[in-house]
C-alpha cells in the first residue's frame, strides 16, 4: 500500500495591512516543494469540514494528492480571525494581502488559485478586482456578481427569505458570541432558530433587535437601491482589471445564477488580457444553492445530475498550473426535461433565437400570436401575499432548501390575485435556452406595487410545475431614485424571469402567471410610497391591477434552441 503524508500547519497569523491577523490553516502535500496553491477565504469556519469541503464540493485530500499546496482562511473578524466583520468591506483588501503573504512563503511556487461557493466566491471575485500578483486562477460557484442585485435585492425588491436566513443560520451565531451580545439577542437567536418564519413576518422589518443580531444590516436597508454604497463592493465594476482564468459553476436553481452567467459571459469579453478572456469556462448543473444534489424541488434528476466537482476543479487547476489548456467545454450544461449534460461551444448555445409569446384575453398564451387589444384584472391585498412556491429561493434555509426548485403550482393557481394563462399543447418538443423575459404592460391603482411572473410546464395531467420567475419593484421602474406610479396610467416593463436550459416535450403545455407579490422570498409593498421595511397593516392599501394584453400589450420573450443531440452522463 502507497501510503502519503501530509502536513497540517493549523491556525498560523496571517497580518494584513493594517495590522489585523487572519487565522489559516495551511495543509501541505508530500514533497519538498513547492506547490501552486488553492486559496479557499470563508466566513463560515474553517475548521469545519462540512463547510470548508463537502459544500464547497473540492475535497483537500484528492487536491493534496494532486499536488497543490490548500490555504483555508477565516476571513477578517469571523471565527479564529481578528477584527470585525462587515461584509464584502475588507475582501479585496484582504485577498491581496494574503496572496502577497502567500507568494513570500517558501511552499509556494509563485501561482495562486482561488475557488469556493457563494460568500467564498465573493472573496475570490473582489480579490481579483484589484488584480494581485500572483493570482491565476478562480473558480466562484453558485455565487453572484455584485451584491446589490440578486445578493440583497431582485428588481428592487429585498431578497427578505434569504436575507434573513443567511443572518439566521450563519452569520449571527459566532457574531453574538464574539460581541457579547445582550441576552434578548441570544433568546432571539434562538427562537428564530426554531421557526424563522416568525422573523419573516414581523412588520416592520426595519427593527432594532434584527440590527443587534447583524449591524450591517442597517446599511443594507437604508439603501434600496443601487447607489455609491453598493458600487464600492461591485466587483462587476472591474471586470477589466481581472486578469484571471475562471471556472463559473452555476446551478438552475441558484439564488444567485444570473450572477454566474454574468460573471462568465463579461469576463469572457471584458477581462484584462486575451489569455484571461479566452479562459472563462462555465458549468451549470440543475442544483440549488446549498444543494448540488440530483434532488431538487419536488423531482429528481437523476444520478447522473450529481457531478464530481472535485474532478472538474483539479482538472483545470492543474492545467493552468502546468501551462496546458484545461480538458473541459467551454460551456457544460445540464437540460433539465431529458435530464442530461451538453457540453457546448457557448452559452446560450449557437442559433437560438428569441420568441415572443402573446396573451389574450380569453387566458391563452400563443407564440407569435396576435388579438384584439383586451384587459385582465385582479386586486392584490399586501395583507394577504401570494406565497412562495418554489423557484430560486433559499427558503427555510441552506441545509434544507425544500422550498426551492420546480415546484407544484395549483395552490398558486387557485388564487383570485393569480392571472394564468396558458399555451396549447405544444406540437413538437421546445428546447429553451437562456433568459426568460416578461415585457409586461400594466396599470395599477396604488402609487406604488410589484409585479411578479413566472412561467411554468403543464404535463399531460395538467400538473403545473414552476420553472423560472421574477419581481420588479414600480417605485424604481426608471432606476435610482424612487418615483411613484399615476394610479390607472399604463406602464412598460422589462420584467427578467431568469435563465434556464429546458426541454418541454411535445403535447405539454407552457403557463405564464402574473401577481404582485411572492412573499416570504420577497418583502411585501405595502403598495403606498412607504418604504416597504418600514411599513405596518396601517399602510397597506388594496391595489386594483390591470394587464394589457393582445395585440401591442404584454408579451412573453423566450430564447429557442435548436434541439438537442443525445447528451451524455458525468
Amino acid at each position: 500500500m502507497n501510503e502519503r503524508a501530509y502536513t497540517l500547519r493549523r491556525d498560523v497569523d496571517v497580518p494584513m495591512r493594517d495590522g489585523v491577523n487572519l487565522c489559516t490553516d495551511i495543509w501541505l502535500p508530500e514533497g519538498d516543494g513547492p506547490f501552486p496553491v488553492l486559496l479557499q477565504r470563508m466566513p463560515y469556519d474553517k475548521s469545519s469540514s462540512f463547510m470548508a469541503q463537502h459544500i464547497i464540493g473540492l475535497e483537500i485530500v484528492r487536491a493534496l494528492d494532486a499536488g497543490f499546496a490548500v490555504v483555508v482562511q477565516d476571513t477578517r473578524g469571523r471565527y479564529a480571525s481578528e477584527g470585525v466583520f462587515i461584509p464584502f468591506a475588507y475582501e479585496a483588501d484582504d485577498g491581496r494581502d494574503t496572496i502577497a503573504w502567500l507568494l513570500e512563503q517558501d511552499f509556494c511556487d509563485g501561482g495562486v488559485f482561488m475557488y469556493g461557493a457563494s460568500y467564498i466566491g465573493a472573496t475570490q471575485l473582489l480579490a481579483a478586482s484589484v488584480a494581485p500578483k500572483g493570482l491565476r486562477a478562480i473558480a466562484p460557484q453558485l455565487t453572484a456578481s455584485d451584491y446589490y442585485e440578486s445578493w440583497t435585492y431582485r428588481g428592487g425588491a429585498l431578497q427578505l427569505g434569504f436575507v434573513l436566513l443567511w443572518i439566521i443560520e450563519s452569520l449571527a451565531p459566532p457574531d453574538l458570541d464574539r460581541r457579547g451580545s445582550a441576552e434578548a439577542s441570544r433568546e432571539l437567536l434562538a427562537e428564530l432558530g426554531k421557526d424563522p418564519w416568525s422573523m419573516m413576518d414581523r412588520l416592520p422589518l426595519r427593527r432594532p433587535d434584527l440590527q443587534a443580531l447583524a449591524p450591517y444590516v442597517r446599511d443594507w436597508l437604508d439603501h434600496p437601491a443601487r447607489d455609491e454604497f453598493w458600487d464600492a463592493i461591485d466587483p462587476s465594476r472591474a471586470y477589466g482589471r481581472m486578469d484571471v482564468a475562471a471556472l463559473h459553476i452555476g446551478g438552475w436553481n441558484d439564488i444567485f445564477l444570473e450572477g454566474t452567467l454574468r460573471n462568465f459571459e463579461r469576463l469572457g469579453a471584458e477581462a484584462a488580457t486575451d489569455d484571461a478572456r479566452r479562459r472563462q469556462y462555465l458549468v451549470v448543473g440543475p442544483w440549488s444553492h446549498g444543494n448540488v444534489s440530483a434532488w431538487q424541488g419536488d423531482g429528481w434528476h437523476g444520478y447522473g445530475a450529481e457531478a464530481d466537482l472535485t474532478a472538474m476543479h483539479l482538472e483545470f487547476f492543474s492545467a493552468l498550473a502546468e501551462g496546458r489548456e484545461p480538458n473541459l467545454p467551454k460551456a457544460r450544461i445540464f437540460f433539465t426535461g431529458p435530464d442530461t449534460w451538453h457540453d457546448l461551444p457557448s452559452w446560450p448555445p449557437p442559433a437560438t433565437t428569441p420568441t415572443s409569446w402573446t396573451l389574450d384575453a380569453g387566458g391563452r398564451l400563443t407564440r407569435d400570436g396576435t388579438g384584439d387589444p383586451a384587459t385582465l384584472t385582479y386586486r392584490s391585498d399586501p395583507a394577504n401575499p401570494v406565497p412562495t412556491a418554489g423557484g430560486a429561493t433559499f427558503l427555510p434555509g441552506l441545509l434544507v432548501a425544500r422550498n426551492s426548485g420546480p415546484r407544484d403550482q395549483s395552490e398558486i393557481e387557485a388564487r383570485q390575485d393569480v392571472l394564468v394563462l396558458t399555451s396549447a399543447p405544444l406540437e413538437s418538443d421546445l428546447t429553451i435556452a437562456g433568459e426568460v423575459r416578461l415585457h409586461l404592460e400594466a396599470a395599477s391603482s396604488a402609487e406604488d406595487c410589484d409585479w411578479t411572473a413566472r412561467l411554468t410546464e403543464v404535463d399531460a395531467d395538467g400538473r403545473s410545475t414552476g420553472l423560472v420567475d421574477g419581481i420588479v419593484r414600480a417605485r424604481y421602474r426608471h432606476g435610482g431614485d424612487p418615483a411613484p406610479l399615476q394610479p390607472g396610467r399604463r406602464e412598460s416593463y422589462m420584467l427578467p424571469l431568469g435563465s434556464l436550459a429546458h426541454v418541454v416535450p411535445a403535447g405539454h403545455r407552457l403557463r405564464l402567471q402574473i401577481a404582485s407579490s411572492n412573499h416570504p422570498r420577497f418583502d411585501r409593498n405595502p403598495q403606498t410610497m412607504v418604504e416597504p421595511v418600514d411599513a405596518t397593516p396601517d399602510d397597506f392599501v388594496v391595489a386594483e391591477q390591470t394587464v394589457f394584453v393582445g395585440d401591442g400589450g404584454t408579451r412573453l420573450l423566450i430564447p429557442v434552441a435548436p434541439n438537442l443531440t443525445t447528451g451524455r452522463r458525468l
